[in-house]
Order: C-alpha cells, then structure tokens, then sequence
C-alpha cells in the first residue's frame, strides 16, 4: 500500500517498516528522532502557511472591493482557490499531529531500553552504529542465505568491513546455514522473534486494529 492519505507514513508503517526494521532500542530511537523532527516542522511550518492564507484572502477581498469589474472576478477566483484547498490543508494538518502522537509513543516506549540514554543525542546516535550496524549485516545475511542460498560477493565484502565480522557476524552466519540444513532449523528462523527488542511488542500492534498507536494509553 503506497497510498500516503495525507501523511508521510502511517502507523503500521512507522511499526513494522520503519522502527520496525530496527534492531535495537537506541536504533529505533535514532530513527524515530529523524521521523519527529520531520513532523514536528511540517506541524510548526502549517502555522507560517495559515497565516499567509489569511492575508492572500484579505488581499483578494481587497480585489473584490475594486470599481474594475476583472479585478473584482480575480478577487472572488482567488477566494474560490483558497477555499478549495482549505479542506485538504485541514485533513494534512491533523494527520501529522496524529503522526507525531504516534512518533512520541514510539519514543516514549522505547526510551526506558536504551543503552546510550545517558548520551546527548548527537553523541547517542553516533554511539548506536556499531551494535546496529552489526545486526543488520546479519539479518541481511540471513536474508540471503534463506532466500538465495548464497551471500552476494559484494555484500560480504561489505560485512568484512565491520569490526565484529570474525567475533560476531560470521558465527551467527555459520549458524544460520546450520538451521537451514534441517526443517526444525528452518521453523526456527522462520518464528517470530522470542527474545531481544521487538518494537511492535513494545508499542502494541493491536493498536493497529483500533485506529493508531496514539489512541493508546501511556502506562
């Protein structure tokens, strides 16, 4: 589903694609930071864009004010034009206040669990990398193996470069293949996660079914 329905992405969007696609907390964090900056602006930027509409629309009452009879047709077509837009600007509007309800939740949510909370927040995304980085090598790997059976060259290559591959990324390989090689194996890899930071438990997908995440409440 590529519909927006005026917004950027939408809760189960946010969930599973998004902070979803994250392999632990302050990754999550790090990216839900990115999302919330992007909303909160949209959010701050509607209230410049509102008052700019207010004054086109006393310019083009000004228009309709006029003696020349073209000008006054300008005048009510700029009126027309704003008023159709009016709904839609309205709907964009609310539908990123409730996009960063559910960005805060997320956050919210995710903050007790994180490692480097102690950091400032340039400091802890920097510090995020290495353990995210890391995981998503191997789950990219993992990726491929069940899907092709083989790691592309270039991938792998990619994998060497970072400073766990020999103590943690090709271990978790080998034992990847290891599973692949009995339909027990296979189930395992195939179940949801059991133990380590799953998002969508954290912020609770039946929420999904209820309208969105904001709707929950903040225990």
């Amino acid at each position: 589903m590529h519909a927006k329905n005026n917004r950027l992405n939408k809760d189960f969007q946010i969930a599973y694609f998004l902070a979803g696609s994250c392999h632990t907390p302050d990754g999550a964090y790090s990216l839900l930071c990115d999302l919330r900056e992007s909303r909160s602006d949209a959010i701050k930027h509607a209230a410049a864009t509102a008052l700019r509409v207010q004054a086109k629309r006393v310019r083009a009452q000004q228009l309709i004010n006029s003696d020349d009879e073209a000008v006054r047709l300008d005048g009510h077509a700029d009126l027309v034009e704003i008023d159709a837009t009016l709904d839609t600007a309205n709907a964009c509007y609310a539908a990123a206040v409730a996009e960063l309800a559910t960005i805060d939740l997320c956050i919210e949510r995710v903050q007790p669990l994180r490692k480097f909370a102690h950091l400032s927040a340039p400091q802890a995304h920097e510090a995020a990398q290495f353990d995210e980085w890391k995981l998503e090598l191997i789950s990219r790997g993992e990726n491929y193996l069940m899907a092709e059976g083989r790691i592309p060259m270039d991938h792998f290559a990619t994998m060497r470069q970072h400073p766990a591959f020999a103590t943690d990324i090709y271990p978790a390989l080998e034992a990847v293949k290891e599973k692949l090689r009995s339909p027990a194996g296979i189930q395992q890899l195939l179940a949801p996660r059991a133990d380590g930071f799953d998002i969508q438990k954290l912020i609770a997908p039946e929420a999904l079914q209820q309208g969105g995440f904001h709707a929950l409440p903040r225990d």
